[in-house]
């Protein structure tokens, strides 16, 4: 008879409701300024080069700037991201107010090409 102890295999697994639980206690949402930029999908140029599309996520009402899903965002759609999570990936622009206090945070490239263009900027919703 083997007296020796079998150790059970355990793994390091990600959890988004743990993530979700916890962005929402270290972020509250009274912090957000409803800004919008948060739920930007991606931006282009137009084919003439005179606008710059901004795309929102399609659940982002671009007249209030709120989601339309809010509470129930992250089980409806899958590429939300909790506050935590879009500051480890950083996904937001670097005055908000999650991230303005972070020391070397950077933004992602598309918020300054964003801010810097000289084009009319046009928001709509992806499909």
């Amino acid at each position: 008879m083997n007296n020796s102890k079998i150790l059970k295999r355990s793994s390091i697994n990600y959890d988004k409701n743990h993530s979700i639980n916890i962005s929402e206690t270290i972020f509250p949402d009274e912090i957000c300024k409803q800004c919008g930029r948060c739920c930007i999908v991606h931006a282009y140029e137009d084919y003439e080069g005179e606008k710059m599309n901004v795309v929102y996520c399609k659940h982002l009402n671009l007249d209030t700037k709120r989601c339309n899903i809010y509470k129930e965002r992250f089980h409806t759609e899958k590429g939300c991201l909790s506050m935590m999570e879009a500051i480890l990936v950083k996904a937001l622009p670097k005055d908000c107010p999650y991230v303005a206090h972070v020391e070397h945070y950077q933004e992602p490239k598309i918020y300054e090409k964003i801010r810097n263009s000289k084009k009319d900027v046009r928001a709509i919703n992806e499909d």
